[in-house]
């Protein structure tokens, strides 16, 4: 593995981790571990033998910002065991992997990519995003198969140990090499140092010109101007704002958030109701990027839902919230 791609792996790495132990533990309220442990290349045939057994694979298509599928690869009974978690159980493993437990499991590593992808936005300075996941099982040692399923290339993988008292295994995280490029242009990974221009020698600096080349006039004095200490300056530097007013950025309206366990999320049909944390007459929050920068509430214009500010950051705070 190149040097660029171990670097990429090392700084990715504790995003996955960190993501996958807070999704783990939250979707099956116990406390899960999740540690970023070695990296290597490896063929679809390496990727065949990474277990014993069937293996399940969740991938995820990135639509914005890179293109190309992100996969992770568990086997099949702790991908069971942790849906059964998931819905309430013990931790006990099944021999398949189908319907709701399915469409589980695929949820809960939509929400895995959401967050990483949030961390490696951050790192990029640009936004990342999948559509939702797929879940595929096959078995192993059968590379023949792989490619059609993941796609051709080799792989730079990541193991993640994950532990929990009912629950121990590694999923491996896929990244196929035309994808690793594309992150590693993104996140800044092996790009030659910027050249810096090397002084003259002193010696050629202190040599009179030619009689050929006059002499650069000096630079006339400029007066300063009269400061102000008693005006307040802006802690944000705004002096390339104009070339970011064209950022597209998203703008969301947040009437409240809950909490819920995924076997309750699967059992909502049409006409279920969720209580929110926010009192009815509580103002409403206005979030730009994820930040909140506003309150208000929401009113009806020309048939349409619109959003009132009743309070506002200052335009200092707003552009120190987005950077």
């Amino acid at each position: 593995m190149d040097p660029a791609m171990s670097q990429l792996l090392q700084k990715i790495g504790p995003s996955f981790a960190e993501s996958m132990g807070s999704v783990f533990s939250m979707l099956t309220g116990r406390e899960f571990g999740v540690v970023p442990g070695t990296t290597e290349s490896m063929d679809h045939e390496a990727v065949s033998n990474l277990y014993t057994g069937a293996v399940v694979y969740v991938k995820a298509t990135y639509t914005k910002g890179v293109s190309g599928h992100m996969i992770f690869s568990l086997p099949l009974q702790e991908g069971t065991q942790l849906v059964d978690l998931m819905l309430g159980g013990d931790g006990a493993a099944s021999t398949e992997l189908a319907g709701d437990s399915r469409d589980a499991l695929a949820e809960t590593f939509n929400q895995i990519m959401g967050s990483a992808n949030q961390a490696l936005s951050d790192l990029a300075g640009e936004t990342l995003s999948i559509s939702n996941v797929e879940i595929f099982s096959t078995e192993a040692g059968q590379p023949e198969g792989l490619q059609e399923l993941l796609g051709a290339g080799s792989f730079d993988v990541l193991s993640l140990s994950t532990t929990q008292e009912n629950l121990a295994t590694t999923i491996h995280l896929l990244i196929p090499d035309m994808l690793s490029e594309q992150l590693k242009r993104k996140l800044g990974m092996g790009q030659p140092p910027e050249q810096v221009p090397v002084p003259a020698p002193a010696s050629a600096a202190a040599a009179s010109p030619s009689a050929s080349q006059p002499s650069a006039p000096a630079p006339t004095p400029v007066a300063a101007g009269p400061t102000n200490s008693g005006s307040r300056q802006s802690s944000v530097d705004t002096g390339n704002l104009d070339l970011l007013l064209d950022i597209e950025l998203p703008v969301m309206v947040r009437m409240g958030q809950t909490e819920m366990a995924l076997g309750e999320l699967l059992k909502l049909t049409p006409g279920s109701i969720l209580e929110l944390n926010r009192a009815a007459d509580a103002p409403v929050e206005l979030l730009v990027n994820g930040k909140q920068i506003a309150k208000g509430e929401v009113v009806v214009v020309d048939g349409n839902f619109a959003f009132r500010i009743t309070e506002i950051e200052s335009t200092d705070t707003r552009i120190r919230s987005l950077s």
